[in-house]
């Protein structure tokens, strides 16, 4: 080994309150301390399994989470510097290391131990730890390589990496903008760092490593955006904040035997756990995750036990999952008189006679979904109004400065305004309006009152974005109803509540499988950064599922109008003769 490699590798003290001490493990990676504990226990025993052909709903949720991964790293690759710039200090040099190689972990250190400014793809690996960072960038700004010579783990960033600080205190990330990687000293932002535990856990192995190797800077980076910029930078920080993400993971119990998680639908392991759980009827079929720990604390652990606790409506849920039915209906007294379920109008039933026919006849109703990025904001807010869709959209480059989102107001306030003038009472549907909420009042604060020139058949017009207070006088009216807060009163399920799942209920079928939020973050990102017919063909198929969505609501709406048909009801402890608890 080269006298530089002998001198990274040699050992270096650094204890601290936040070192690390391990049992007698094999090396461990990030994916084995993210989700699923028993996970990491069957891919030592067995191997990590990778299909090579899976058309399942998993399967290309994987595949499409890939190619999201390539193309972000592609967008980053190409930002990058080629040489040193005009009056920088230090001297511009790249090493790719291929990560696949089996000597990747000597490749990355003979190109630390050549100074490079900024390591790809490096792969890093102590006893404990093994663990593939996308860039090892270097801090210092010395040349050549010698005692001072140190490096930060970088990941790429499918998430938000920074969200503005509060104050002045509670900031604490520094940036570099990509084309000067490794040649500028990070700027300090008024930015505060966010991370999630797969990445931050990633860096935070990576850390490790270095330190032990002498090599660590202080800091660790995140490349992405923040906040409504398209930019992509690096956010640099202190390291000790991802540290304890990585200490909480190590200190989680491994389990032995199997309990669902929300991973379990992609794990490669999903069958062969499945069938342990399904052959002791695992109380985590009906409840997973932590939603289980509390039955478990008391000695319940298998659903024919949770049924015999005779606990209200989580045992008759038990109940109806043994029987193959994951959704009951609560009495109608609790849900169908709600005004709001109705468009916000008092309940009248006149006899026997349908309930409501002409209050319902007096509505113009409109359904409304939004498709948001989260680092970009909105890109596409479609509208069904019974017979046709109509959507707004954004899939430029760089963003429209949110004038698709003055588009949809401004149609939304015009179908308002045609069905009072005829005499209606006019209703815009969402299904959890959350997000919508949430960007209406971004964009009305970042942009409200300005002003956009929109090119029509009839030439073209001038558009304004509603002020803050226009937006909050009309989520808060009678005019913008949430289905979803009826569907919470109405429904009891041990699976989601969420449109994909209670749609079909309604007698829905979607259109575009294996396409979920995730996934239509991806999709956006190649309908944008794409090429040719793989841009085309992404676009469509948001529009599409976005359409879905829409149609989706309205269905729903109309089933609870009708009673839920098809759902049993959950037994009243009246009903099945035993007293309340």
């Amino acid at each position: 080994m080269p006298a530089k490699l002998r001198c990274i590798v040699s050992s270096h003290p650094c204890h601290s309150e936040n070192d690390v001490s391990f049992g007698e493990l094999p090396p461990l990676t990030a994916a084995d301390l993210t989700g699923c504990r028993h996970r990491a226990v069957l891919r030592h025993a067995f191997g990590v399994i990778e299909p090579t052909h899976d058309a399942s709903e998993s399967g290309l949720e994987r595949l499409g989470a890939r190619a999201g991964a390539a193309l972000r790293r592609r967008a980053v690759m190409e930002l990058l510097p080629t040489k040193a710039r005009l009056g920088d200090k230090v001297t511009w040099s790249r090493v790719d290391v291929p990560s696949e190689d089996g000597n990747a972990v000597e490749l990355t250190l003979e190109a630390m131990a050549s100074g490079a400014r900024v390591i790809t793809g490096a792969v890093l690996e102590n006893p404990h730890f093994k663990v593939r960072v996308d860039f090892l960038v270097r801090m210092d700004h010395h040349a050549g390589f010698d005692d001072r010579t140190r490096y930060a783990p970088v990941a790429i960033s499918s998430h938000a990496v920074a969200r503005p600080a509060k104050n002045k205190a509670q900031a604490d990330c520094a940036i570099v903008d990509l084309p000067a990687l490794g040649l500028a000293k990070p700027i300090a932002v008024p930015w505060r760092h966010r991370t999630v535990a797969g990445e931050g856990q990633r860096v935070a192995m990576a850390h490790t490593i270095l330190r032990e190797w002498g090599r660590a800077a202080d800091e660790v980076g995140f490349i992405g955006r923040a906040g409504a910029s398209p930019r992509i930078r690096c956010f640099f920080y202190n390291a000790q904040a991802v540290m304890p993400g990585l200490l909480a993971a190590l200190s989680e119990p491994i389990p032995t035997i199997p309990s669902r998680v929300k991973e379990c639908r992609t794990c490669e392991f999903h069958n062969h756990c499945r069938a342990q759980l399904l052959e002791t009827a695992d109380i985590s079929l009906l409840l997973p995750g932590d939603k289980n720990r509390k039955w478990r604390e008391r000695g319940i652990n298998t659903l024919p036990e949770l049924v015999a606790a005779d606990s209200g409506e989580t045992s008759e849920l038990a109940r109806a999952w043994l029987k193959g039915k994951t959704t009951l209906r609560r009495e109608y007294s609790r849900w169908v008189s709600d005004p709001l379920l109705w468009g916000n109008q008092e309940f009248v039933l006149t006899g026997k006679q349908t309930p409501m026919v002409r209050e319902l006849e007096n509505l113009v109703e409109v359904d409304v979904d939004m498709e948001a990025h989260p680092n970009r904001g909105t890109f596409l807010w479609g509208t069904f109004d019974g017979s046709q869709y109509v959507a707004f959209s954004d899939f430029s480059a760089h963003g429209d400065e949110g004038q698709h989102v003055a588009e949809f107001w401004e149609w939304l306030q015009q179908s308002r305004k045609a069905a009072e003038e005829r005499g209606k009472l006019f209703r815009a549907w969402v299904y959890a309006a959350q997000g919508e909420n949430h960007w209406l009042r971004y964009y009305a604060r970042q942009f409200g009152g300005r002003e956009y020139r929109v090119e029509g058949t009839t030439g073209s017009r001038i558009i304004v974005m509603p002020s803050l207070q226009e937006v909050e006088a009309f989520i808060n009216s009678d005019a913008w109803c949430d289905i979803f807060q009826v569907v919470r009163k109405a429904l009891a399920s041990s699976d989601s509540l969420g449109l994909k799942t209670i749609a079909p209920l309604a007698g829905f079928d979607f259109s575009q499988e294996g396409v979920d939020g995730r996934a239509a973050v991806d999709l956006f990102e190649k309908a944008v950064g794409g090429t040719g017919s793989e841009a085309a063909v992404a676009r469509r198929t948001l529009e599409r599922y976005n359409a879905d969505d829409c149609v989706a609501t309205a269905k729903v709406r109309a089933w609870l109008r009708r009673g839920a048909p098809g759902v049993d009801e959950v037994a009243s402890n009246k009903r099945r003769g035993r007293a309340p608890q």
